[in-house]
């Protein structure tokens, strides 16, 4: 092999490792998000909000080892409820959630033939969530918050579970706002891993 190939030949074994170890992988579930920031006015009043969506999550692994991956997901929501102010005025309270975070995933569904029993993984993305609220006399609201965000979680399954191949993921999440508003937003998700 002269000195030339070489370069070649490592970037081939390389795309073809790449190539041969990635995979897809979804779950569905719900997300709980609590935002709170202050109001752009001359107030600058306090705003708390809180909201709960149906989750789908995509995710592709484009690195894996035996018991670890790399992934780029997409944890989507969209939710739709009832708003109630202090002032005991109701709304209709409509959220979308879009975040794209990048994970590292250890154990359990970390790859698809992943055979450990528990599993976690620890990301980081930028988050972007809007909700509005309509048909309330003294809360129609419409907003939007967008920021860097940070989550960790674990994964589990039951004998049921491992026998279909399903898992259960639960974690946490923060993201800093970067609007107007500065809304931090913390939140939790449980999925049923497919």
């Amino acid at each position: 092999m002269t000195l030339k190939t070489l370069p070649v030949a490592l970037a081939f074994v390389l795309t073809h490792q790449l190539a041969v170890s990635q995979s897809f992988m979804h779950s569905v579930g719900a997300t709980i998000s609590v935002l709170s920031g202050r109001t752009d006015d001359i107030n600058h009043n306090p705003i708390s909000l809180m909201q709960t969506n149906l989750s789908y999550f995509p995710r592709y692994n484009f690195v894996e080892y035996d018991n670890a991956s790399v992934s780029v997901g997409l944890p989507l929501g969209l939710g739709i409820g009832i708003a109630q102010n202090m002032y005991s005025d109701y709304g209709i309270a409509f959220a979308y959630d879009i975040p794209a975070v990048l994970d590292y995933n250890i154990g359990y569904k970390s790859t698809p033939d992943n055979d450990s029993r528990v599993g976690g993984y620890l990301g980081a993305g930028f988050g972007y969530y809007g909700i509005t609220i309509s048909k309330s006399t003294y809360s129609d609201y419409s907003g939007r918050s967008y920021g860097p965000m940070a989550r960790a979680g674990f994964r589990f399954s039951t004998p049921k579970d491992r026998e279909n191949g399903h898992g259960i993921t639960i974690g946490l999440f923060y993201k800093k706002g970067l609007e107007k508003e500065k809304f931090n937003t913390y939140g939790c998700h449980v999925y049923l891993d497919l």
